[in-house]
């Protein structure tokens, strides 16, 4: 606020930092509920307020996939603003959706969706032992990413399951390897990379 220049770089369309996931399990209280899913304070969002010039960079050169970033394009920035740079693959198909009729969201009690923990865990598992027949530095490495942290745990658990069931899989798992499986809610999966994301 005191400097003579700044410059302030950000996304406005990006997820915000966010206290969702700090609310407690059991708390039903709306009103209570609305101070925990505020978003918090920007000071990207106060810069824009107060009137100082904007400039878009509509570059977009971080995805493999061009259908990784088209959805977004379209929708989120309005009518594709972004450049985008299609991949060399003709079939791109950077995302996929896998529909489990059987899957339900327990809303009012446990806040999970358990059919759907036990397809995301067994397609993990699944493309894991595929993967370990292959040299090391061929494998790929994975990541999950959930909409609440009561599914993080879920699928942690019955990961942890899986591990205990077929110790072959550890390797992916090992905290010594530059991008070890993770699971994480959307409040702290932001700059992670990895070459499958299954999304719960």
């Amino acid at each position: 606020a005191r400097g003579r220049q700044t410059i302030i770089v950000g996304d406005p369309k990006q997820l915000p930092p966010t206290n969702f996931f700090g609310r407690a399990e059991d708390d039903t209280d709306n009103d209570h509920m609305e101070d925990h899913e505020k978003d918090l304070e920007s000071i990207l969002d106060e810069a824009k307020a107060s009137g100082i010039p904007t400039m878009q960079l509509n570059w977009h050169y971080r995805s493999s996939h061009e259908s990784l970033i088209a959805f977004s394009n379209h929708y989120y920035y309005f009518e594709d603003p972004l450049i985008t740079f299609p991949s060399a693959v003709t079939a791109d198909r950077g995302v996929s959706l896998k529909y489990l009729p059987n899957g339900s969201f327990d809303r009012g009690k446990s806040r999970t969706n358990r059919e759907e923990a036990r397809a995301i865990v067994a397609d993990a598992v699944g493309r894991m032992k595929l993967w370990m027949k292959l040299p090391p530095e061929e494998r790929q490495t994975l990541g999950v990413i959930t909409f609440n942290s009561q599914q993080q745990t879920l699928i942690q658990d019955l990961l942890d399951q899986a591990r205990r069931d077929s110790p072959e899989i550890e390797w992916f798992f090992d905290d010594s390897r530059n991008e070890p499986t993770v699971v994480k809610n959307l409040e702290n999966v932001q700059g992670d990379e990895r070459d499958v994301m299954l999304f719960s």
